[in-house]
């Protein structure tokens, strides 16, 4: 490997920094017309009468499409539940759903159309809390896609154990138990969610959008409109950022109705509260309750965590079952029963967020890990140390655990801060007090699941990686293109790799969960495996030499330890085809195998994360404010394919950590957002920004990696949150904020009713 682990030009980096690059917003075609939305102002209703006959009549606006235009569709769409109406049918089930829509010349007399649109409703109780949406006699948000042996709203309930859990009790020397509380977040992607989609005059529907998901997006565009898929092209650009946000289909089904009725391109850039509505991260409710040993040996953990899907499923279940695994942490405990909840409720729907899942257990049990250390007197590094799960050993699942860097993360990170083994504060002055905090992180990646990969070489020694892979930011074309060099011994700027384009580029499951380098990646490399055999066949017949003889070197087929004796790329192309001409073509789908029973039992994951983190921080006790001095991440990354785009990834994570912790939170009253804009919705600032950062980089191999790679780009963030938590906690002599984000005021309210108690 001459290009894998080195820090090459990042693709589009040089178009990104110039603003020459083009996204969706920017793109503009011949008769485009612009849509707004008329959304419900209820969390909960029926729509009882629509009229958009005035909008129809204003001038200009060339198409108003209501539920009255999905006659003939298959009306709903999902990721694995069909629950979302293309446009509200019967009811409204959140604030923001989406009542009618208009196609007009332009966005201001689409948006004075949409207040023509007379819509009569009746008002329904809402289920807006999790716990209480999830208690039978609840009002239902989903009457059909509920699990009526559950009850409520819940939609799936999933279940992982080990042991015998009250035993593990009984033998346990000490038990503590807490609740804690995630709320939703936003993604905070700059690109709003933005769709452009034409009908060719063949029939065919194009749509432009930043998906992290075009092959699903395209299955189900065609499922609504019941076509064939190739009659629907599904073509991706580089993406703004999207960090699971831009995972499902949204807005695309409704803006390809729009432009069927219009007959001409329909373009819809939602506003930044529009983006409210439409996703969010899951918020959480975890009971945790773990039996542990006086020498901190963890002994027995349960473990109920409540997920909020919103008003629509979307991947909400995938990531509740996948939570159920890790619910507990990468600990080896003799007893374990974790069991999490998928429930629906009045608020707008939500979606994974760097992590599928993983960040909400994580803050619990991280948290409680801190604490036991300290009700046992034990550094809390020590006692992680001593339980977390090594290589070969058993998880969970009962699948054996290869490629574990996670006790090296945690250690990394502890030497990164000055981590001396004492976890108590440190006076600065009368109210200000520093403290120091570890976390550490186990998730999953989306398994059993399945990538394609096609690659062309050119006669002049040039190649294209045609994948349905996305670009939001996070350097996938670059990584993947290092991957394909490297196996055809071209320089780097010789590889090309394609935008998804479902035209054109083969099938991938998504760019998410953090699956690109390792399932894309390998895909790409034994599609140039396919490559290289023809390769070397016909090298070996040109040279007279045998087949294991030979090795790609510097552009050149060449005998090895015999450089004279090689053929270059046009020299190998004229031994083939009799001219230095033609292409070769290599192809691969890969399929990894898994999947967990209803008792939790299988591979839960292809290959698994393992992250650390660390952090110090300032309180001042008065005000609750708290500042943090430092952070550090570390990543077992299997291999680093990019180091510094790896690094990266970790300072993004870490800065989207540290929202969490301590000012990020979507707030509803009664089903209404109340904080839907940047103005309102807090997002870490550049004085919110820790003074130094650490990132580093663990590399444990993994066997079914390509170059041993695996992937890093949310493994950074769960343990973040709960390292600056426990940093609060430690400065403040075990006083604890159980409830996120950690605010001020909740800091000077956890003080008093410490004081009061003491």
């Amino acid at each position: 490997m001459t290009l894998v682990g080195t820090n090459v030009e990042m693709v589009g980096g040089r178009a990104k920094v110039a603003g020459a690059v083009t996204y969706v917003a920017d793109m503009e075609f011949a008769g485009q017309l612009y849509a707004k939305a008329l959304r419900s102002p209820y969390p909960h209703a029926k729509l009882l009468r629509i009229d958009a006959s005035k909008a129809a009549a204003l001038p200009g606006v060339r198409a108003v499409v209501t539920r009255d235009d999905l006659a003939g569709l298959n009306p709903y769409f999902g990721t694995g539940v069909e629950d979302q109406p293309v446009l509200v049918i019967d009811k409204a089930r959140c604030v923001g759903d989406i009542i009618a829509a208009v196609a007009a010349d332009s966005k201001e007399i689409a948006e004075e159309a949409i207040t023509l649109i007379e819509a009569d409703y009746e008002e329904l109780p809402a289920a807006t809390d999790i716990l209480e949406a999830a208690k039978p006699g609840a009002p239902l948000v989903q009457e059909r896609h509920v699990d009526k042996n559950a009850g409520g709203n819940i939609h799936g309930v999933y279940r992982a154990a080990s042991g015998d859990i009250e035993q593990g009790f009984k033998e346990s020397d000490e038990i503590i138990e807490n609740i804690y509380h995630i709320p939703p977040v936003q993604h905070g992607h700059i690109e709003p969610h933005v769709v452009t989609a034409l009908w060719e005059p063949s029939g065919k529907l194009v749509v432009h959008t930043p998906s992290q998901t075009p092959s699903p997006l395209q299955e189900q565009i065609a499922k609504v409109f019941q076509m064939p898929l190739n009659r629907v092209r599904v073509i991706v650009p580089f993406i703004g950022g999207g960090y699971g946000g831009k995972n499902h289909a949204r807005i695309e089904p409704v803006v390809a109705l729009l432009a069927r009725k219009a007959r001409r391109p329909v373009q819809w850039i939602l506003t930044r509260e529009e983006v409210f509505y439409t996703g969010r991260r899951f918020g959480a409710v975890v009971k945790i309750k773990t039996g542990f040993k006086r020498d901190g040996r963890l002994w027995a953990r349960k473990v109920e965590a409540w997920y909020d899907m919103g008003a629509y499923a979307l991947s909400g279940p995938a990531n509740t079952k996948n939570a159920a695994i890790i619910a507990g942490g990468p600990y080896n405990i003799p007893h374990r029963d974790y069991t999490t909840y998928a429930v629906y409720t009045n608020l707008p729907p939500a979606g994974p967020y760097r992590g599928v899942g993983a960040s909400h257990v994580c803050w619990a049990y991280e948290s409680d890990l801190d604490d036991i250390a300290r009700r046992c007197k034990l550094d809390p590094l020590e006692v992680r140390l001593k339980n977390l799960i090594q290589e070969n050993d058993r998880f969970i699942t009962g699948e054996t655990m290869i490629s574990v860097g996670v006790s090296e993360c945690v250690k990394q990170v502890a030497q990164s801060i000055g981590w001396n083994g004492i976890a108590e504060q440190e006076k600065r002055s009368d109210t200000i007090v520093r403290g120091k905090g570890l976390a550490v992180a186990i998730k999953s990646t989306s398994t059993p699941s399945t990538s394609a990969a096609s690659v062309r070489l050119n006669a002049d020694g040039s190649a294209i990686l045609l994948t349905s892979t996305s670009d939001m930011g996070q350097g996938a074309q670059t990584a993947l293109a290092q991957i394909v060099a490297d196996e055809l011994a071209l320089p780097f700027e010789r590889i090309t790799v394609t935008f998804p384009d479902s035209d054109i580029t083969p099938y991938d499951k998504s760019t998410s969960s953090s699956r690109a380098t390792f399932h894309m990646g390998k895909a790409a490399q034994l599609a140039v495996g396919q490559i290289r055999e023809q390769l070397f066949q016909a090298g070996a017949k040109a040279l007279e030499a045998r087949i294991e003889d030979l090795e790609l070197r510097d552009s050149r087929l060449q005998v090895r330890g015999v450089p004279e004796r090689s053929l270059t790329y046009p020299q190998l192309f004229k031994a083939i085809y009799g001219e230095a001409a033609g292409s070769l073509f290599g192809s691969h789908t890969l399929r990894t195998e898994g999947g967990i029973d209803a008792q939790g039992h299988g591979k839960g994951s292809s290959f698994w994360f393992y992250s650390a983190a660390g952090a110090e921080v300032e309180v001042d006790t008065e005000t609750g404010k708290v500042r943090v001095l430092q952070v550090a991440s570390a990543v077992d990354v299997g291999k680093a394919v990019h180091p510094i785009q790896c690094g990266l990834q970790n300072d993004g994570s870490a800065l989207a950590g540290l929202g969490s912790a301590l000012v990020e939170e979507m707030r509803y009253d009664n089903g209404q957002p109340i904080n839907s804009s940047f103005l309102d919705y807090l997002l870490p600032s550049m004085l919110d920004h820790p003074g130094e950062f650490n990132s580093m980089l663990v590399e444990t191999p993994h066997p079914d990696g390509p170059c041993g790679a695996k992937g890093m780009g949310e493994a950074a963030l769960p343990p973040m949150a709960p390292a600056i938590g426990n940093a609060i906690a430690n400065a403040l002599s075990g006083v604890r904020v159980r409830d996120l984000p950690v605010k001020p005021h909740k800091i000077v309210a956890a003080l008093s009713n410490a004081k009061e108690r003491r």
